[in-house]
């Protein structure tokens, strides 16, 4: 039968769980050409980490929470810079919005991690267990050791985590004006990048950081009701964070490859030997300079000719199939020979279809989303995004130029 302390279980590994998808999907299926996968993913396993620790404590695994306590609070202050450091990747930048070393968005977490270890070194086993099961802040013993140990408690929840949480929006807010005034003397400036999903990943960033801090002061053990409202709003902000970041990270896979410039089939003869990464595929030693152009002469004919691309569920294998060739040695010259991937071919000739498309007076009637499908884009955004970085306007702004 389900009673409040079955709730509380559940959502408490519910969070852990739903977190550790997220994280795993970030880091295992890391892209080699992804910059921004790697901080995106370590996000994720931070906040996964820190959901751990406060399940052993809750749980009642006082005897491991008592030796992760040290690293509880350190975890909780890193959480947000290194959503900053995804702003940075993601954005390809390390001067202007993001021009500070990356270690200087650690210090807080650092400095804490310092003192709490100097805090439990001070404090005996009995001192330690006394701390921790009054609840840090609640302690009311006028012990040296622990009278220490509960400063570096309060400072860390509420004072550093406090100046983080209200100074880091108006940062925020600084980055995305810069932002909005590089975009606007170059229109296909990060084209790939949400500003929206961006204001909710901070905002449940930040929210996630401040239940996390609350639940330390006000939340003990035995207090079910509180932890369980404290879960409920963890596993929605932890949610919500995981979700658009993978949307934002499949967005930047599928727009940053879109090349510009058309690849000709003699570039390939002009790509020296050395330039072949054998290590990136275990085919690499197999496909010939003359086997790669044969390919890319077979692609683009096969994509000029039967336009593949309009087919929205179309894949990686379904095109090397149709071209006569493995998947492995397709993948292999379109990303070391072409130096794109698959969604930047295929989006590419889905916007040149685009463009024809809204060009025609017969099509005036139909809508931009309309239009999307019809070339293959599975979402809108996927297709203003490239539609966007290629002609460098908006598919609404292409439409309206093009009719007068």
């Amino acid at each position: 039968m389900l009673n409040l302390d079955n709730l509380n279980i559940i959502l408490f590994i519910l969070p852990v769980y739903q977190m550790m998808f997220y994280a795993v999907q970030l880091i295992t299926l890391r892209k080699r050409n992804d910059p921004s996968r790697r901080p995106l993913g370590f996000l994720m396993l931070l906040m996964l980490l820190y959901l751990v620790i406060n399940a052993t404590r809750y749980l009642g695994y006082f005897y491991l929470f008592k030796y992760l306590y040290m690293i509880q609070l350190p975890i909780l202050l890193a959480i947000i810079p290194t959503y900053y450091l995804y702003l940075r990747a993601i954005s390809n930048s390390s001067v202007g919005m993001f021009s500070k070393h990356p270690l200087v968005y650690y210090l807080p977490s650092i400095f804490m991690l310092l003192l709490n270890v100097v805090a439990f070194i001070n404090m005996s086993p009995v001192q330690t267990d006394f701390f921790l099961s009054s609840g840090g802040s609640l302690s009311t013993n006028k012990d040296n050791a622990i009278s220490f140990a509960v400063l570096v408690f309060l400072l860390g929840n509420a004072g550093f985590i406090a100046t983080q949480v209200i100074i880091s929006p108006f940062h925020y807010i600084s980055m995305m004006h810069k932002l909005i005034n590089v975009r606007k003397n170059n229109t296909t400036y990060l084209p790939h990048f949400q500003t929206l999903w961006s204001h909710v990943i901070l905002f449940s960033v930040i929210s996630f950081v401040v239940l996390g801090s609350l639940m330390n002061f006000l939340t003990p053990a035995f207090n079910h009701i509180l932890s369980t409202i404290f879960n409920i709003g963890i596993l929605i902000s932890g949610g919500l964070a995981g979700y658009f970041s993978l949307k934002q990270d499949k967005l930047y896979i599928e727009v940053a490859s879109v090349a510009t410039e058309e690849f000709k089939v003699n570039d390939a003869a002009d790509i020296p030997h050395n330039a072949i990464h054998k290590a990136d595929n275990k085919h690499a030693e197999t496909v010939s300079h003359e086997e790669a152009r044969n390919i890319i002469s077979r692609l683009q004919h096969h994509l000029v000719n039967d336009k593949p691309y309009l087919n929205s569920k179309l894949g990686a294998m379904d095109l090397a199939r149709k071209i006569s060739t493995s998947k492995q040695k397709f993948t292999y010259v379109i990303n070391n020979v072409m130096g794109t991937n698959f969604y930047g071919i295929i989006n590419k000739y889905r916007v040149l279809e685009a463009k024809e498309l809204l060009k025609r007076p017969e099509n005036q009637n139909y809508s931009i989303d309309a239009i999307s499908q019809m070339v293959g884009f599975q979402s809108k955004s996927s297709f203003n995004g490239c539609f966007k970085k290629i002609t460098g306007l908006t598919p609404s702004e292409f439409r309206k130029n093009n009719g007068k």
